[in-house]
């Protein structure tokens, strides 16, 4: 178990953070989201915890910000994103600080078409507790012994790096209401090494990620929105599918109430159950991932759940206009 614990861990490190809700985690997904939504402001935390049947859960925590319009510049979003993963017994833990930026190109005039753009830099940290693993040279013969001395040799036990983000975004906005998306990023584009054994050269890997995700309306109270996310990270694959059918239930502007019910499917790996609810400019969900790949052993087909909460100010409210007001006298 310690090595697989410490194997898990190792193999982290090749990989960025993912969450199961993609399509609502906008900046961590392609820096082209940003200020791409309905509204002037908006703000998204999310969080996911997994693999606690296995070792020290696996916790990523989000938080970004990002406007639309951006000082009313026109087309301009800028937003800011955090996020703090820590995976595994090692305690291995990755900081993200990035400044988001994109630039929105109209196609048509009726803004039918929208072409966006985008990158981000980012200030990275990394770091990783060795004194938490277990190495097999701490097997005196019969027993592991967890006080003795392990001859691994390590380099450093943190790294800080600079990186870029870029991404580049399509819509398409009809009149009958259907809203869609899609986008291509790549994340990682310097490779930063990640070495922490002397002697070896391990770089993080260039993460190419494709995405599409729409809103179909159907009748007054029903609308879909179906997601598709496909991403590739050296060796590693990913593709997820699947979406949610809501059900609105006030549709008035300042007293929108609309709840969802969805499934995903994450190949060979998981299936995903969510629901929440949008409660004016709010937007929560909750998902829970269901394993059912080679891991299950361990995991006991547990594998994590996941929140996200999104609030969009959509309008600011106009200044207050002074007047004196003159006696009628005069």
């Amino acid at each position: 178990m310690a090595l697989f614990i410490f194997g898990c861990t190792w193999q982290s490190q090749g990989q960025d953070l993912h969450f199961s809700q993609f399509l609502y985690s906008p900046l961590n997904l392609n820096p082209a989201m940003t200020g791409n939504f309905d509204g002037r402001y908006r703000v998204a935390f999310n969080y996911r915890n997994q693999w606690r049947a296995v070792s020290r859960p696996f916790q990523t925590t989000s938080i970004s910000g990002d406007a639309r319009d951006f000082l009313n510049v026109k087309n301009l979003g800028l937003g800011a994103l955090f996020y703090y993963d820590v995976a595994g017994s090692s305690r291995y833990r990755t900081i993200q600080f990035g400044i988001p930026v994109s630039y929105r190109i109209n196609l048509s005039k009726d803004s039918v078409h929208s072409l966006i753009p985008g990158l981000t830099p980012s200030f990275n940290h990394q770091g990783i507790d060795f004194s938490q693993l277990n190495f097999d040279d701490q097997y005196n013969g019969t027993r592991y012994d967890p006080n003795s001395t392990t001859n691994e040799s390590f380099q450093v036990n943190r790294q800080n790096y600079l990186d870029l983000a870029a991404g580049l975004a399509y819509n398409l906005e009809l009149k009958n209401g259907i809203r869609g998306t899609l986008g291509t990023a790549v994340h990682n584009i310097f490779e930063p090494s990640e070495a922490y054994l002397m002697g070896e050269d391990i770089s993080l890997n260039r993460r190419y990620t494709m995405h599409a995700g729409a809103t179909v309306p159907i009748g007054l109270s029903f609308f879909i929105t179906p997601g598709l996310l496909y991403m590739t990270q050296g060796e590693y694959k990913e593709v997820m599918f699947g979406g949610e059918v809501n059900y609105v239930t006030s549709p008035a502007p300042y007293r929108y109430r609309a709840f969802f019910i969805g499934g995903w499917n994450r190949g060979k790996d998981a299936a995903i159950f969510d629901l929440g609810m949008y409660y004016n400019s709010w937007r929560f969900g909750i998902n829970y991932d269901i394993n059912y790949s080679a891991l299950n052993v361990a995991t006991n087909n547990r594998g994590g759940w996941e929140v996200s909460i999104i609030y969009i100010l959509r309008e600011l409210l106009p200044k207050r206009a002074n007047f004196k007001h003159c006696p009628n006298y005069i």
